[in-house]
């Protein structure tokens, strides 16, 4: 297997250009031409590999592909769609807090200072913070799990500055973005973006809390019934794409069992485990019984896909972190070997050499060439969700 850097220092110049780095981003840099040498050594991976209890070589692979291969410029990975933001601080530092491993502390941090830097800009340019919302909301994500473990009052500051920027005006739009189809990230789906919302509320609450936790727990909690009231079907017991789309899809279904799982962690309310159970339920239309996977509809139109059986990354990743929760709510093993089923689906259908390329196609995984083939915050994503698949008896249930 081989890790080269390559051509790092040009791509990270491109991807400054091409991502606005250069406009208001302070001190660009390629992070892995700053780093100790040693930190781009692959035998301090395969230890911390060895602390992983799932897919232990898979993650071995993909990290290193995602250190040595990925340009870090200020903080930004390169071949992203904005979900390193959250997941590279969240592994990076959970992992190698864990392990007391200063290399994925050093990277962690590295990552949690470009969200900063990110937010800053935002703060400063409100316009700048409007057209990159889906990446100013993920780069608060990622400071939530800075936070969880240095504390520190600035990153609290910016935390709450994007979410005194980001409620009130949800709120204005009548919490449920429906309407909002002309904005970035509507592949997506209106529900699972307003789901997505209350998640990030409700993880404040519960991994963050202080004086303003109760209040976010609150405004996520009506988020969920701004959902509930305008894209839930009762008849079929799923959440639906948008108020207008019929056709089942997993990515709005695994948000709001997440969200529900999470509320009702923050409330005790039985309702909303039963709620998140039954839409679990309710979506086996989807499954794959021969494969493990779930079918995830939302973008196979743009990919080109002829057929039916089409899965992205990232949509088995959010299930499986659907079904962790619920295994973790209930304590029913059928969730974490469900969560383990499509976990083997993504190493074994999805894995080409370190990389888990970005979705299953026609019964192919996709190629290089072909529409998107990776994506570097879903790869950070898969090894947080084999971290947390490790510790699932230890971990805070609030993911």
């Amino acid at each position: 297997m081989k890790y080269g850097l390559g051509i790092r220092t040009v791509a990270g110049v491109l991807l400054a250009i091409c991502t606005g780095c250069l406009i208001g981003c302070p001190g660009m840099f390629v992070f892995q031409d700053q780093v100790d040498s040693a930190c781009l050594q692959t035998d301090w991976m395969t230890e911390a590999a060895a602390a992983i209890g799932v897919e232990a070589e898979t993650f071995e692979a993909v990290l290193a592909t995602v250190l040595l291969d990925v340009p870090l410029v200020d903080g930004n990975w390169a071949e992203d769609f904005g979900d390193a933001r959250f997941y590279g601080p969240a592994i990076l530092l959970g992992l190698g807090h864990e392990l007391d491993n200063r290399c994925l502390l050093a990277f962690g941090e590295a990552g949690s200072q470009g969200n900063r830097n990110l937010i800053r800009v935002g703060l400063w340019r409100p316009l700048f913070f409007w057209q990159q919302l889906p990446e100013q909301v993920m780069a608060a994500y990622g400071l939530i799990e800075t936070y969880r473990y240095e504390r520190r009052a600035d990153d609290l500051e910016l935390i709450d500055a994007v979410l005194d920027r980001l409620n009130p005006a949800l709120e204005s739009l009548g919490l449920y973005l429906d309407e909002l189809t002309h904005l970035e990230g509507t592949l997506y789906g209106p529900t699972t973006l307003t789901a997505a919302a209350a998640v990030l509320n409700l993880r404040y609450a519960l991994q963050v809390g202080g004086p303003r936790g109760a209040e976010r727990a609150e405004y996520g909690l009506r988020v969920i019934d701004a959902v509930n009231e305008g894209a839930y079907d009762a008849e079929r017991g799923i959440y639906r794409f948008s108020v207008a789309t019929d056709q089942l899809h997993l990515y709005p279904n695994a948000m709001m069992i997440i969200a529900n799982c999470l509320a009702y962690e923050a409330t005790e309310d039985a309702r909303y485990l039963e709620r998140a159970r039954a839409t679990f339920e309710n979506i086996q239309l989807l499954k794959d019984p021969r494969q493990g996977n779930y079918r995830s509809p939302y973008s196979a139109a743009s990919a080109g896909a002829r057929t039916e059986d089409y899965s992205t990354l990232s949509s088995q990743l959010y299930l499986i972190t659907a079904l962790c929760l619920l295994y973790e709510s209930t304590g029913q093993a059928h969730y974490e070997q469900e969560a383990r089923s499509v976990l083997r689906f993504v190493c074994t259908h999805l894995r080409d050499d370190g990389r888990l390329v970005h979705h299953w196609i026609d019964g192919r995984p996709v190629g290089p060439g072909e529409s998107v083939y990776y994506c570097s915050g879903c790869n950070f994503q898969a090894l947080y969700v084999m971290w947390y698949m490790t510790h699932l008896q230890s971990v805070p249930s609030s993911w």
